[in-house]
């Protein structure tokens, strides 16, 4: 979520293997009496190729999940890094938006992951655009660090990736470390300075991408006036989800703006996005954003947080654009 981080459906799955097909195929033919020569085989569609969306899927499943081979081969930022496309934006917990793969880098390095420490990635959902040429993908990241003799320490953060597929495969286009406990606290490296992305309103964008920008800001307008809860029901996605404080997701626009609870009226979440892309087919794209929390502590003193969001947004059969996925990060006030 934009203010803090708020397996409830597992939409993913990979192509079932070979020796699963063959038993539902024998199941198949079974159930349906005997084969007569010349009418069609019962099982037989499964053994259709596969279709240009259900391929570009399973790509990009492949891509998400071998980033753990590569962690391994090459270590954790070298390995994290290799699939971040060179304009890649990048949200870190405590830190602001960074645009560019070498900074991207220079982050991820100075990350205390541990040496021996293993990381994969664990999907929940994944999705292309109509053309196959963009995509993303939102999950878990699980953390193991060797104790020595005792059971491995476990943590599991959550990401949110859009992809964009190009002559070397699929790369990170944008990419969101979010999470159930804030990070430990981390410097902004040199190397990273002059990343930063300014805090300054998307202007000047035109076409779809502008419709997309619209519907952004129209969010932030509706959550002024009607409260965040109810604004973050009204554009989701009826099978849109986001992330829940203890790690799970919450999923559908009731569920969502049910989590948000009653709105007390003295406290206010507005953001606006600084940047954002969108596929070549004009169907899904995202906006990456800075939002602020005003509201009160329990001793009445005034309460400010600064937060950064990165939004996937996919447009409906009637022309709007809804979210399917939206989450974020703490950042310092800029």
């Amino acid at each position: 979520m934009r203010a803090t981080d708020h397996p409830a459906r597992w939409s993913v799955g990979v192509r079932t293997l070979a020796v699963v097909v063959l038993a539902a195929m024998a199941g198949v033919s079974c159930r349906s009496g005997p084969h007569l020569p010349g009418a069609p085989f019962a099982g037989a569609s499964l053994l259709l190729p596969l279709s240009d969306a259900e391929e570009w899927h399973d790509a990009l499943l492949r891509a998400d999940l071998a980033r753990a081979d590569s962690v391994a081969r090459l270590g954790y930022a070298d390995g994290l890094a290799g699939s971040f496309d060179q304009d890649v934006v990048f949200l870190r917990g405590g830190l602001p938006i960074i645009r560019g793969k070498a900074a991207a880098h220079a982050i991820v390095a100075t990350e205390e992951v541990g040496r021996g420490a293993t990381v994969r990635w664990q999907p929940v959902r994944a999705e292309t655009s109509r053309d196959g040429r963009s995509g993303f993908s939102y999950g878990f990241t699980i953390f193991g660090v060797s104790q020595g003799t005792s059971a491995p320490a476990v943590r599991v953060d959550r990401y949110i990736a859009f992809w964009k597929r190009g002559p070397s495969g699929w790369r990170i286009a944008a990419y969101a470390e979010t999470y159930g406990a804030p990070p430990a606290p981390l410097a902004l490296p040199p190397a990273a300075e002059g990343a930063q992305v300014r805090d300054t309103p998307m202007v000047g964008v035109r076409g779809a991408l502008q419709g997309m920008h619209d519907a952004d800001a129209a969010f932030s307008q509706f959550a002024a006036r009607y409260g965040t809860g109810e604004a973050f029901g009204h554009f989701a996605a009826a099978d849109a989800q986001i992330f829940s404080a203890p790690g799970e997701f919450i999923s559908g626009p009731a569920a969502i703006t049910a989590s948000f609870g009653s709105s007390s009226g003295r406290s206010s979440l507005v953001w606006h996005p600084v940047l954002g892309d969108i596929s070549a087919a004009g169907d899904l794209g995202f906006t990456v954003g800075n939002a602020v929390f005003t509201g009160e502590r329990a001793d009445g003193e005034r309460l400010v947080n600064y937060s950064k969001y990165l939004t996937v947004w996919r447009k409906q059969g009637d022309g709007t654009w809804r979210y399917v996925v939206d989450g974020g990060s703490a950042r310092p006030n800029q």
